[in-house]
């Protein structure tokens, strides 16, 4: 593999000595910094944000006397302005010349050795990426009608991620990452915090500083917190804290009730905002400092059965690769080859429906999730007996008891879920009920959130006439229209923009008698699937069984909890009307307007009342299958139906492989 052994200036032994002078702790990942540049090697920086990453770039550049160069990442970011541009009025002037070449971040880092920092690397698009391959492999790259680029000795790239923020960013691509060292770099100690906080404010109060730390440390670990506030909240409540002090005439070296109000009031402007909820948060963020400020200043017993039972699903569910991650028997998604498609569905022939099937609207779903389907509230203990694997999850006085779960879960996953999927909507007791419902959101979403998204951003570069919107101007496009013009108009111009037609999708979920306990776990979590993978476009979820229902219409703004919560109220029952199902998406694609419609079916291929389906699957203009039953006749018609729409069939072996599934589905 080609690369830069050579040290360069980064070779110096005091390196590392003059960077801990200026940075508070972070003394390994000082010291891995400057081994990794010292080797020749570049960077991937990961953590979340207010964890001095930047702080120790920009130290390690003054110490080595080497040049920074930062480049904010986003989805604007195009290889022109990365790479650079010839400058278009010499260009129409004197036609195409090295001398008028206008050399980017990349060739300017290149050329003068220079450390080239990429903050919110996952934020930049695929294709401005692509043109990092050669100078991290090679060490060069070729601009064309300029020339080939030669990185000097002490060229780096440094790269920086947030990976806890799913909101505008894409997936790194392997051959990326291939190329790159990681260096992950998470929150620093309390008392390195309030070292940092002392320095950054120059404060000499040291209960102020404590305070500020410990809130926004307290941030951090809330179960209704996806990410919570860095030690730049703490520094920022400090200061605004001292502000307040001098306008209100309070001590807070006093540290009694009117201090405490005081820090309330500066933690109220300065840590709300930085806070990144959980999907399944219920409270506002400036409800949720007010809390921590209450527990921090006014402690009191509390009851906190459920936060200890999120506290302990976060360790059972935790990502691949961690410590507590229970061992799965997990093989991925199946992905099998389509056959042609049958004449007739493969399945036995159903029956026809006694009477008319009803569609639910979206604001009767309240009338369905009411409906239990003839069957009548049990007693916790008698669902619990349902389950042989799980009886000790209750204990002798009835109460959840958190480590049995856990301990449940990590050693049969599915019985977990099942009992999940019983107690939800059967539990007679309320605070079993609402207990149950935010720990299968709580795993519906975490599950969701492993599997990278497929979102494309904003699309690929395309040339268009130019229309006031951008200044990446396609020279070769604009020189041939312009040929033969002595008098040029703005459409004569050509630039290039990043184009992508405006999708909607329509997620058709099988609730059918078949699908109870589990299976309606899987089918809310390929909801929270598809949610997690849509940016700009639309999307409708409908559920099917004997009749259908329509939980959220493509234009229609439904928050995700609400959306998974009425997919797991619906109880899952009688027949299967696959038709219906298919004909209430296509409806549902019908009304929109975009120019990509596409449909997405999750079922295990039983179709057992109404009409053949094979003709409404053949109007979609695509239609995706994802298959829960891996049963030879159900596999056949899962395929039968995919080929009929022209899309693409998978299957799944468990609950961690539908996230998989459905980004497989939605990839271009």
């Amino acid at each position: 593999m080609a690369g830069n052994d050579s040290p360069g200036r980064f070779d110096k032994a005091a390196l590392a000595e003059a960077v801990a002078g200026e940075v508070v702790g972070r003394r390994q990942e000082i010291e891995d910094l400057v081994a990794a540049l010292a080797a020749g090697r570049d960077l991937l920086l990961e953590g979340p944000p207010g964890t001095s990453k930047s702080t120790l770039l920009r130290a390690v550049a003054r110490a080595s006397s080497v040049p920074f160069i930062l480049v904010e990442g986003n989805a604007d970011l195009t290889p022109a302005r990365l790479i650079g541009y010839h400058n278009p009025a010499g260009v129409l002037d004197h036609g195409f010349h090295r001398d008028d070449f206008i050399p980017g971040p990349l060739p300017e880092a290149m050329q003068r050795g220079a450390l080239l920092y990429v903050e919110e690397f996952n934020r930049v698009p695929d294709d401005t990426l692509n043109t990092l391959l050669s100078p991290l492999a090679e060490r060069s790259l070729a601009i064309p009608r300029f020339g080939l680029v030669r990185a000097t000795p002490e060229f780096r790239l440094i790269a920086a991620m947030n990976p806890f923020d799913n909101v505008g960013t894409l997936r790194v691509s392997q051959s990326i990452c291939d190329r790159l060292c990681r260096l992950p770099i998470g929150y620093q100690s309390e008392a390195e915090e309030r070292a940092i906080v002392r320095l950054r404010t120059g404060s000499q109060n040291d209960w102020l500083v404590q305070s500020a730390v410990s809130l926004a440390r307290a941030t951090r670990t809330h179960y209704e917190v996806r990410m919570g506030a860095s030690v730049r909240g703490a520094i920022d409540l400090a200061l605004v804290a001292e502000r307040l002090e001098a306008l209100r005439g309070v001590d807070l070296s006093a540290a009694d009730g009117e201090a405490r109000e005081v820090v309330l009031d500066a933690a109220l402007v300065a840590l709300p905002g930085r806070l990144l909820l959980a999907e399944t948060a219920e409270r506002t963020p400036e409800a949720i400092v007010r809390e921590l400020w209450e527990r921090l200043f006014y402690p009191s017993p509390q009851p906190v059965e459920a936060e200890q039972v999120l506290q302990e699903i976060e360790k059972a569910t935790a990502a691949p690769g961690d410590a507590a991650q229970p061992e799965h028997r997990h093989r991925g998604p199946v992905v099998m080859p389509l056959q042609p498609a049958a004449d007739q569905f493969a399945y036995a022939k159903p029956g026809k429906p006694t009477e008319p099937p009803r569609v639910y609207r979206p604001d009767e779903i309240a009338l369905l999730t009411a409906e239990r389907g003839g069957r009548q509230p049990r007693n916790a203990r008698d669902i619990v007996r349902d389950h042989p694997a799980a009886r000790s999850v209750l204990t002798e006085e009835g109460r959840f008891d958190p480590e049995a779960f856990r301990d449940l879960y990590q050693a049969d996953e599915q019985a977990a879920l099942s009992l999940l999927g019983d107690l939800w909507p059967n539990a007679p007791e309320e605070h079993l009920r609402e207990l149950t419902r935010r720990l299968a959101l709580r795993i519906v979403i975490k599950l969701a959130r492993r599997n990278p998204t497929t979102n494309p951003g904003k699309g690929k570069l395309r040339s268009v006439r130019y229309h006031f919107n951008s200044d990446d101007l396609d020279l070769d496009r604009t020189l041939e229209e312009l040929a033969g013009k002595p008098y040029p108009e703005y459409e004569d111009f050509w630039v290039r923009e990043r184009i992508r037609a405006r999708r909607t999708y329509v997620l058709v979920l099988d609730v059918s008698g078949s699908m109870r306990g589990a299976k309606l776990m899987h089918a809310a979590l390929a909801a929270a699937s598809l949610a997690r993978n849509i940016r700009n476009d639309d999307y409708a979820v409908a559920l099917f069984w004997r009749d259908a229902a329509v939980l959220k219409g493509a234009t229609q703004e439904k928050p995700l909890p609400r959306l998974l919560d009425e997919i797991l109220s619906v109880h899952a029952r009688g027949l299967t009307n696959l038709r219906l199902g298919l004909e209430v998406g296509l409806r549902e694609l019908d009304r929109t307007a975009s120019l990509e419609k596409i449909g997405l079916i999750f079922t295990d291929g039983m179709h057992n009342l109404g009409e053949d389906p094979l003709p409404i699957a053949a109007r979609y203009p695509r239609l995706h299958v994802i298959g829960t039953s891996l049963e030879d006749s159900r596999v056949r018609a899962c395929q039968d139906l995919a080929a009929r729409g022209r899309g693409k069939c998978v299957f799944i072996n468990e609950l961690a492989d539908i996230p998989a599934a459905v980004s497989y589905c939605m990839a271009n």
